[in-house]
């Protein structure tokens, strides 16, 4: 519903008030344009017609992207380089804004490249910022974080609070969507450092309602009010053409917890009006869950048909798509549309372990795995909802979010608090054996134990066979090709990953390090030999990554071709990998595409609810 700081990077040095997008009649500018034109001041063009089109807000059409088409191509033509790139972010935000990503795509391309030739930091900044408008579908998340992370770095080399404020929403957004506590939190306080260094109004407004969203996220109604004031103010202050759309995310996300069927009306009211009027799907979906919340689960179902009318196949893989498929979900189960819950399982399943956020971080709802609970449960496939349910549960416990883990203890989405019963849990089951095991001549045994295949090799077996051995702990695309292919790790994390995924990589391997230094003692405590050996391999192969990637901090990030290059080539070999397991072992092959997740980093995340013991080696086992 409502997107990113929207920063104007000015052509002339307004503040951030004074030049706010939309200043002064449309008329005036109208002329302005017109008279610059006559006098083929490209400069005063470009002014004015940032004007024109700056005001918009996220979703709507955009309506005066002409004046700004206009200007670029005479700067293309002729003009200053800053001031094409300047005009072609501005191109990629206006088509962006409005949800026209392939339209947005090849003026963020010029711009970034135009950047890069200049040199220029806070160029670079809002240059990154428009490249990742036309990153932010569901599959684009890899390239998501890995931009975010590159312009959160930047950053540090910035005076302008626009360009900062950018880049602590971007990664704000990507720390909710992989569920990283520790990056939420950190951003939250730049945001509040900005805050105060700017005394901007407009800056005040994105920190609350940030702050807000936090407030939600873990369950503090009190301190959400207290955020949902200083919106209200700061907006009326600012000017900012998205402000009123905080004020409702805020408000609905309150009368959510506070289960108010009276501010639910008037919230599902305002949102329906908006969403059909304006034609923005993820508004009129958002509304559909307030009217079922609401207790009027008719209109929800009545609306939802304008929702999703085609079947969710029909739905745009843009900005939204997460936000409209979960919610589409939400109340199919709740009104009883199997069809759609059908649907909706197949969508959602390569997204789990995955946050749903509400554009830039404007508002947490819930984790995928939750919403897949929820359609499994009323499918009647309880075990894939147990399974689903106990993964949403670590993700909630990872954020903290006390709220949404009371609510998924409830099942209150699939019973609407007609039942407090907890949710039906995984029973306990002995693990199953499976073979991945190499056997000489690229010949692979693969599948359950007791019947495995003689399967022809392919190099992802090998990717995969590292991934199962290091259960939860996520290892780099190009961490995986050095080790596969024998060279060195470090030179290829230094040259091919970048500073800031490196920076992550580290935080989960410290992470796992403390997990191993438990499970190391409870087993000595136990005498178990062989897990002591497994949990010793593990730990020895953490201590080195650590080891080669130390020393990589405040090195200008180098980038771009190896990392993508090893990011699609692992992908890739995992895919074919799996299919070839499936081919011989259908069981096997949906348990590793539900289980391991590729792209900058892969990790493979063992299933409760299935235990495995993986056989890697002729002889020994890893347990996942």
């Amino acid at each position: 519903m409502v997107a990113m700081a929207d920063p104007a990077d000015p052509v002339h040095s307004d503040s951030a008030e004074a030049g706010s997008p939309g200043h002064g009649p449309r008329r005036v500018l109208v002329r302005g344009f017109e008279a610059a034109r006559a006098d083929g001041d490209v400069v005063a063009m470009a002014e004015a017609a940032r004007r024109l089109a700056g005001d918009r807000r996220f979703g709507a059409p955009a309506v005066s992207a002409g004046y700004l088409h206009e200007t670029y191509e005479r700067t293309v033509a002729s003009g200053p380089l800053r001031l094409r790139a300047l005009l072609a972010v501005e191109l990629a935000r206006v088509w962006g804004y409005a949800n026209e990503f392939e339209r947005a795509a090849p003026f963020a391309a010029d711009a970034l490249e135009v950047a890069e030739r200049l040199g220029d930091p806070a160029i670079l900044a809002a240059a990154l910022d428009a490249d990742l408008l036309g990153r932010w579908g569901p599959d684009d998340l890899p390239d998501r974080v890995a931009v975010a992370a590159r312009l959160d770095g930047l950053a540090g080399r910035l005076t302008d609070v626009e360009g900062r404020l950018s880049a602590a929403l971007w990664r704000l957004t990507t720390g909710l969507e992989m569920l990283d506590v520790v990056a939420v939190h950190r951003q939250l306080r730049v945001l509040d450092d900005l805050e105060r260094e700017s005394g901007s109004a407009r800056v005040q407004m994105f920190s609350a309602s940030r702050h807000g969203m936090q407030a939600l996220l873990v369950g503090d109604v009190a301190a959400a009010h207290s955020c949902l004031d200083t919106v209200r103010t700061a907006a009326r202050a600012s000017g900012e053409p998205d402000g009123e759309a905080l004020v409702h995310v805020l408000a609905s996300g309150i009368a959510r917890q506070e289960a108010d069927r009276e501010a639910l009306r008037r919230e599902a009211i305002d949102y329906e009006t908006f969403g059909t009027t304006q034609g923005i799907r993820s508004v009129t979906a958002e509304a559909c869950v307030l009217w079922l919340e609401a207790g009027e689960p008719d209109r929800a179902a009545e609306l939802l048909e304008q929702v999703a009318p085609g079947g969710l196949a029909q739905v745009p893989r843009d900005v939204d798509w997460l936000l409209v498929v979960t919610s589409v979900a939400e109340v199919a189960a709740g009104v009883g549309l199997p069809g759609l819950l059908r649907e909706a399982v197949e969508e959602l399943t390569p997204y789990t372990g995955r946050g749903v956020v509400n554009a830039g971080g404007v508002a947490f709802v819930g984790v995928v795995d939750h919403i897949l609970a929820i359609a499994c449960a009323a499918l009647g496939l309880e075990r894939e909802a147990a399974r689903h349910t106990a993964a949403a549960a670590t993700g909630y416990r990872r954020l903290g979010a006390t709220w949404w883990s009371q609510r998924l203890q409830k099942r209150d989405l699939t019973t609407h608090g007609t039942s407090n019963s907890p949710p039906p849990t995984a029973s306990a089951a002995s693990p199953d054996t499976i073979m991945l095991v190499p056997e000489g001549d690229d010949v692979w045994l693969v599948g359950p134990a007791d019947r495995a295949s003689i399967v022809k090799g392919v190099k992802g077996f090998r990717y995969l066979r590292l991934l199962l051995a290091r259960p939860a702990v996520p290892l780099t695309a190009p961490a995986l090709v050095a080790a596969v292919n024998g060279t060195s790790g470090k030179a290829i994390l230094q040259d091919a990953m970048g500073e800031l995924l490196d920076r992550r990589a580290l935080t989960e391997y410290r992470r796992r390090l403390g997990q191993l230094d438990e499970m190391l003692d409870d087993a000595q405590h136990a005498g178990d030999h062989h897990r002591l050996e497994q949990i010793a391999t593990e730990r020895e192969f953490l201590l080195d990554e650590l080891a080669s990637a130390t020393g990589m901090g405040g090195r200008v990030r180098r980038s771009g071709g190896d990392n993508e290059r090893a990011r699609v080539a692992v992908r890739k070999a995992i895919a074919t990998a799996i299919a070839r397991i499936a081919d011989a072992d259908a069981a096997t092959g949906r348990l590793l595409t539900d289980t391991v997740r590729t792209g900058a980093t892969c990790v493979y995340n063992p299933d409760p609810a299935r235990p495995v013991e993986w056989i890697l080696d002729s002889t020994s086992g890893t347990a996942g």
